[in-house]
């Protein structure tokens, strides 16, 4: 569906931004956003901050602290943006806030997962942390060698190295094998 471009067809500023929300441009540009690879998001965040700056809304960006809602009623009550060019910048606002959510989320979870890591490494929260980042993106069987190489230079506990570590990684969709394949690999 794509948005009307009459303003008399919305009763508010509220109503057309329900309505972008559901727009082809705006559902196009969130796939691409839900697609891209963590190294990809950083590019869309360039591309929107320097669109954000250079239109109309830049200014009440950063005068309403991120607030999409804001800026667009902010830029609906000037008038002076026509609704394509109203219609760019709210999706660009609408990539930075996802963008920021995602973002909000990645820290969180990260967050999460070192907490549940630190008592097998000896509550050495620094040594969880850099174990989380060192398996991003390994394969399994690279993951349990170094699971092994940590378990003999006393950085993982011996009796946390099988099920409850398996447990944390499997949950969070860091080691996708079944237990018995972790039991199997793990020393």
């Amino acid at each position: 569906m794509m948005i009307s471009y009459n303003r008399g067809d919305y009763d508010s500023a509220s109503q057309w931004l329900g309505a972008l929300r559901q727009d082809d441009a705006w559902l196009s540009q969130l796939q691409q956003l839900q697609d891209a690879a963590p190294e990809e998001l950083s590019k869309h965040h360039q591309i929107a901050s320097k669109r954000i700056e250079e239109g109309a809304s830049g200014d009440f960006w950063y005068f309403y602290k991120h607030q999409v809602e804001k800026v667009v009623e902010e830029l609906w009550e000037t008038g002076e943006l026509t609704l394509p060019k109203l219609k760019t910048q709210a999706i660009w606002m609408l990539t930075e806030e996802w963008l920021e959510k995602e973002q909000k989320c990645v820290i969180d979870n990260r967050k999460e997962i070192v907490a549940k890591l630190n008592p097998i490494f000896y509550n050495d929260e620094a040594e969880a942390s850099s174990f989380l980042s060192e398996i991003q993106g390994m394969k399994a069987k690279q993951i349990t060698d170094r699971v092994n190489q940590l378990v003999r230079a006393r950085r993982i506990s011996e009796m946390s190295r099988k099920r409850e570590l398996w447990m944390v990684l499997h949950d969070y969709g860091l080691y996708e094998k079944s237990e018995s394949n972790w039991n199997s690999q793990v020393d």
